[in-house]
């Protein structure tokens, strides 16, 4: 099934935060090789993400979570962790961050 990126965020989610959809500066799909599912991120002009999940089906799950502004190693890492404490898997994590896998593995195993 074909699915516009664009179409994933909609004019309210953007106006939500502030945004709108020129503000967007990069737009990607990560799938889950598991689920088929895939998460949708949309970076913002100001250093923020949004992120949302799509389902292998083609439903979108219309909670968007808001991730910072990330410009150090340090505040990734405690991004990583709280995003962990709040029972989102690695695979998430790395796939909402566009990171590898092994380094939130990495991130959580030094607490």
């Amino acid at each position: 099934m074909g699915f516009n990126l664009m179409t994933v965020f909609s004019a309210k989610d953007l106006q939500k935060f502030g945004q709108q959809a020129a503000n967007v500066i990069q737009l990607t799909f990560k799938p889950n090789k598991k689920t088929g599912a895939r998460m949708a991120r949309a970076v913002m002009d100001n250093g923020i993400t949004l992120v949302k999940t799509v389902t292998a089906s083609g439903t979108v799950l219309e909670e968007v979570i808001r991730l910072p502004e990330i410009t150090t190693i340090a505040q990734r890492n405690n991004v990583i962790r709280d995003l962990a404490r709040n029972k989102m898997t690695q695979e998430q994590i790395a796939a909402m961050l566009d990171i590898s896998q092994a380094t939130v593995s990495n991130v959580l195993r030094k607490k």
